[in-house]
């Protein structure tokens, strides 16, 4: 017997011989050593408790230090939570639950997990809502201001607060208040085009109305959103009435030509002296500031300023994944994406992806084969059977969910997308090891099914509601989305150039322009079925509601299947093929979709008269039509059409406006059989109709789609 456990006896003995000889307390001294003994008694057989539960508690009102994570005696954090099931003995041998009562859990740090945090196929970890839950768990990164002092200035009711714990020059980029996405303070709302400031070498020069003289003009951010992209340049200063840009991010968005460049300036963005509407923001990041323009009377309420980038990461090694953990019924709010503030910025390619550094060439095909993906709020690699059901993302900063390089088998589902600056879902990548990828590195098996996804693209216009890199075995069925900027629907990249063999699938591309390859990209054997897709480009143009790229597999039997989808009411006067095959995409079917009140739109290259108008092209605005149900610009062909209700179901649009010399007329092996010609939904069988989008779900009665 150790001299510690001797010592221990020796007490537990005096003590006895006390009370019950003497009939009184022990004394003072030997009492205190006895309870404080006791209660490391009592902690280490807390710890031992916690090592060994199959469920636990997490609350507000819980104790990480004294808690053992039992119902009654529940632990305050989630990470706290993680570390014990971690440790926990039965992990990966029976199903561990940790139960997280309702409140707003705030993080200081992102939740990261590794390979020794999953479960295993007949016992997962599951983090989810508490099963009584009445009001949403919500995972935060954000801090809630108050302390607004208010002053009406004029008609405005204009309030402020310092922000507290700000790391310093940091400028998060986006403001909640009452549950609702606020305005960065910023130029000509409601105008195209902002008025007064012409294109220089440098950057932009005003030329019109009253000189501004910007007090913090190194904050400032330009922005251009035309056709299918949208760029963000930070300002570097002010010469006299000459806004300089900053490199490499204003380099880098001038390789592309006109009109894909960074030539329209369409609003400035982030300066004091913008703040002279109602739902206005500004934050100062040196004094740490935020003034708010409140619309109503009194202080803001409820108002969140994310800080945190990222909320839960998911982080396994080839060969190690992170496995077999479930997330149920959680919000995941209140993070940002901060990488546009620095001098990269936002110098966007296409649907999210954007140039980052410098080594960037002039090109004429309007793409670069070096992009990076937007930063997800909820990030996972090297993931497998990881699972989102019945989860709420909302009032994100990036993409919200993001998974990346080596994530198979994993499944969203149920879970309502909205309020997200990017997109909701990004699977898969599209670099050369997401490209040709070893069976660890491969992206596979995925199934995205069942979610209600809406408002995505807030701050980046470009962005698909979902979109899909270099993947296999891909399932997307019944979705829901609407209200989406750009695509509803993205997949595939590369316009053909990185298949094999090299296709140019863009009017000046040369055949192996970015490599000659002599084995097929993994992409094949996905399916899109049964999605809704409402009310998609509402900000730009030259859009799909499916919008694919690249070749979709080596034949029909390991293509893409696109079936039994409804499209409608696309933004009228926006250009777009509803189902959209572009560039190099072949073996592709498409088999009873609906595109219903889906018009023709037309080209859109901004409106003439303005400084930074691009005048060899604004006159075509409004007036050229572009697009029909079906079309794209250079795929190879290899596309069958079956059983489609389209208003033209037989127009194929995009040789008209797309060559190139160095392959004959595209595309080829076009099939259509049986299509029909519909102008309304009486057309449409009524059970098509039905299927398309959510269905019913399960899960806490807050956090279901409806």
């Amino acid at each position: 017997m150790s001299f510690h456990r001797s010592l221990s006896r020796f007490w537990f003995v005096t003590i006895l011989i006390a009370v019950f000889a003497v009939g009184v307390s022990a004394p003072a001294s030997h009492a205190d050593d006895a309870l404080a003994l006791q209660g490391t008694a009592k902690a280490a057989a807390k710890k031992k408790k916690a090592k060994n539960l199959t469920t636990y508690w997490v609350s507000p009102t819980g104790d990480d230090t004294t808690g053992d994570g039992t119902e009654a005696a529940p632990f305050l954090t989630i990470a706290r939570a993680q570390g014990a099931v971690r440790q926990n003995k039965f992990r990966a041998k029976r199903t561990i639950t940790v139960n997280i009562e309702p409140a707003t859990y705030t993080l200081s740090a992102p939740l990261v997990f590794g390979p020794s945090d999953s479960g295993s196929k007949k016992a997962k970890v599951i983090y989810q809502a508490a099963p009584d839950a009445n009001a949403p768990v919500v995972i935060s990164g954000g801090v809630l201001l108050t302390d607004f002092t208010c002053n009406l200035i004029g008609l405005l009711n204009v309030c402020t607060t310092s922000v507290p714990n700000l790391p310093a020059g940091e400028m998060p980029r986006e403001f909640y208040v009452n549950d609702q996405r606020t305005v960065r303070a910023r130029s000509n709302v409601g105008l195209p085009v902002n008025p007064n400031f012409a294109l220089v070498s440098n950057g932009y020069q005003q030329t019109a109305g009253l000189p501004i003289t910007f007090s913090k003009p190194q904050l400032l951010e330009a922005v251009t959103a035309l056709q299918w992209k949208m760029m963000r340049c930070p300002v570097e200063t002010q010469t006299g009435t000459t806004l300089v840009m900053q490199n490499p991010c204003w380099e880098n968005s001038n390789t592309y030509p006109i009109p894909n460049n960074f030539l329209v300036l369409s609003w400035l963005e982030n300066a004091p002296e913008f703040l002279t509407s109602p739902n206005m923001w500004f934050l100062d990041p040196d004094t740490q500031q935020l003034t708010f323009i409140n619309p109503s009377l009194g202080s803001p309420q409820y108002a969140y300023l994310p800080v945190l980038e990222t909320l839960v990461s998911l982080q396994g090694s080839p060969g190690k994944p992170v496995s077999y953990i479930t997330f149920q019924g959680l919000q995941f709010s209140y993070a940002t994406w901060l990488e546009p503030n620095t001098t990269d910025g936002y110098a966007e390619d296409q649907s999210g992806n954007y140039l980052k550094g410098t080594g960037y060439l002039p090109n004429t095909i309007s793409h670069q084969q070096v992009t990076y993906k937007t930063h997800g709020n909820v990030s996972l690699q090297y993931v497998s059977n990881i699972t989102f059901n019945s989860d709420k993302f909302i009032h994100l900063g990036g993409a919200a969910l993001d998974f990346d390089t080596g994530s198979q088998n994993n499944t969203v589902s149920n879970n309502i997308f909205t309020d997200i600056s990017s997109a909701a879902i990004q699977l898969g990548g599209f670099t050369p090891i997401d490209q040709r990828p070893n069976k660890f590195q491969v992206t596979s098996g995925n199934l995205i099914s069942n979610n209600d996804i809406s408002y995505t693209g807030q701050e980046y216009y470009d962005s698909a509601g979902i979109f899909a890199g270099f993947t296999t075995g891909t399932v997307i069925t019944h979705n829901t989305i609407s209200n989406t900027p750009w695509s509803a629907l993205a997949i595939g990249w590369g316009w053909g150039l990185l298949d094999s063999p090299s296709f140019p699938g863009v009017n000046t591309g040369v055949p192996g322009m970015w490599g000659n390859y002599s084995t097929p990209t993994i992409q094949g054997s996905n399916k899109i079925t049964s999605n809704k897709f409402q009310n998609f480009a509402q900000q730009l143009w030259d859009v799909g509601a499916i919008y694919t790229n690249g070749s979709q597999g080596t034949d029909y039997a390991h293509g893409l299947l696109i079936e039994l989808n409804v499209a409608e009411n696309k933004r009228p006067a926006a250009g777009s093929n509803i189902y959209y095959t572009d560039g190099g995409s072949q073996y592709v079917t498409l088999q009873q979709n609906v595109s219903i009140n889906d018009p023709v739109g037309t080209v859109d290259f901004g409106p003439c008269g303005y400084p930074s108008s691009i005048t060899s092209l604004c006159g075509f605005t409004g007036l050229v039509p572009y697009g029909s149900d079906i079309g794209g610009c250079l795929p190879v062909g290899n596309l069958q059409y079956i059983g489609n209700y389209f208003l033209q179901p037989t127009n194929f649009f995009g040789p008209q406006v797309c060559q190139n010399s160095y392959i004959p007329p595209f595309p080829v092996n076009l099939v259509f059989q049986n299509n029909v010609p519909t102008t309304s939904v009486a057309d449409v069988p009524n059970w098509i109709l039905l299927q398309a989008g959510t269905q019913e779900a399960t899960g806490p009665a807050w956090a279901i789609p409806r």
